[in-house]
């Protein structure tokens, strides 16, 4: 399958890219500097901004094969330490969703087997996860200025997928427990409301659920729904 990814440079999405290319996958990524990646034959990267649809609309368009699945490891920026400043663009995550999703929608790129999927990584705490949220996420949300700002975009990504994806693009949404580094392991998933998610997933194991969600490997099981994911 031919996969566009947003957030490839990203602390989760390069585990993503990596494993969509094993899986033998092809795949369009949107980068602002392309100098430091490893070529490979099945790797097409696109110097661009995400929140451009008009970068975004060139990159699907001048693809040589229809993009199958479209999907968003963003994450706002913020710099780095205990206390992270957010440092912007506010709209990072729903701009480049929804700037996906349309051209997508434009295009009419469609396989002869199913929709296009739209899998986008999110947040434990957004919408009706967040009755399902650990009280620190809550309690960062309302009380951390920079989180809060994160929060509103994670948020802003939901209603531009809702106006967005139609009844012509089949979209998943990831609702991410806290991330880390410490290999594959199991993926468990959550209803957004439903209770007993762990604290944590590690960044390996939530990119690979993702992008098996992406081509399809899971059916349609988790499509046009959000889903808490876990370890």
């Amino acid at each position: 399958m031919h996969l566009l990814i947003l957030g490839v440079t990203g602390r989760t999405g390069i585990f993503g890219y990596k494993y969509a290319l094993e899986q033998g996958h092809v795949v369009t990524a949107i980068v602002r500097n392309s100098q430091s990646f490893v070529p490979h034959e099945n790797l097409r990267v696109i110097e661009g901004s995400v929140v451009s649809s008009q970068d975004v609309e060139n990159a699907i368009h001048s693809s040589q094969s229809p993009i199958d699945a479209v999907l968003s490891f963003l994450n706002p920026h913020v710099t780095s330490g205990i206390w992270p400043k957010f440092v912007g663009p506010p709209r990072l995550m729903a701009d480049a969703v929804a700037n996906a999703s349309r051209a997508i929608r434009r295009s009419g790129l469609k396989n002869s087997t199913s929709k296009p999927r739209l899998v986008v990584m999110s947040a434990v705490g957004v919408a009706e996860s967040r009755k399902a949220a650990p009280w620190l996420a809550t309690f960062m949300v309302d009380h951390h200025t920079n989180t809060n700002k994160i929060y509103h975009d994670h948020e802003a990504v939901r209603a531009e997928i809702e106006e967005n994806c139609g009844d012509e693009i089949s979209w998943t949404l990831a609702y991410a427990v806290g991330l880390g580094t410490s290999g594959i392991k199991k993926v468990k998933t959550f209803h957004p409301t439903e209770a007993g998610a762990g604290w944590y997933i590690t960044r390996e194991s939530a990119a690979r659920w993702m992008v098996d969600v992406a081509v399809g490997k899971m059916g349609d099981r988790f499509s046009n729904q959000a889903v808490i994911v876990s370890n």
